[in-house]
């Protein structure tokens, strides 16, 4: 263990006078003090900032108050004029429904007109004539000269029945192996 400097504590207690350390006490609680009163001014202008930014923001609050006010009601605005478009759009389909069922047009057909329609009708029908006559020389041809095929009802039964029995037998055959 170390000794202490005796003759150090020994000057500096012959050197210690009550009003030096007094002197020294208030010279550092001066400082203390100028230090507080220094913080204490930072803290007040501190919330003199805090005041001003909540005043800034009620007044920014109280404009989007406003603005949302206005929105809903320009938003109420559109919906009715939507409700009313609506209405207008129903309220003319209807009249269109209403003019469509009870319009009558009058047509007149003179006898000229009609006769222009009966030639012309029969006129088609002598053209289909033709062609169905044209038609049936050509199935003629065919069957003359034995082109194509032609089963009656009773072979188109009996290769039915001849494919059936067939197929039967494959199964039977492939089920005995």
């Amino acid at each position: 263990m170390k000794q202490p400097d005796t003759a150090a504590l020994r000057e500096r207690l012959a050197n210690y006078t009550p009003g030096d350390e007094l002197e020294q006490d208030k010279q550092e609680l001066e400082g203390l003090l100028q230090e507080v009163n220094s913080q204490i001014t930072e803290f007040r202008n501190l919330l003199k900032e805090i005041n001003a930014f909540k005043e800034e923001l009620h007044g920014i609050h109280g404009s989007l108050k406003h603005t949302v006010q206005r929105e809903r009601t320009a938003f109420n605005a559109l919906v009715a004029a939507k409700d009313s478009a609506d209405d207008i759009v129903d309220g003319i389909s209807r009249a269109i429904v209403k003019a469509e069922q009870h319009t009558v047009i009058h047509a007149k057909i003179s006898t000229d007109e009609l006769a222009k329609v009966h030639q012309c009708t029969a006129d088609h029908i002598k053209v289909e004539e033709e062609l169905l006559e044209k038609h049936c020389k050509k199935i003629a041809k065919h069957l003359q000269n034995n082109e194509g095929i032609w089963l009656s009802t009773r072979w188109l039964a009996f290769t039915i029945i001849a494919h059936v029995i067939c197929y039967i037998a494959i199964i039977l055959w492939a089920f005995s192996k």
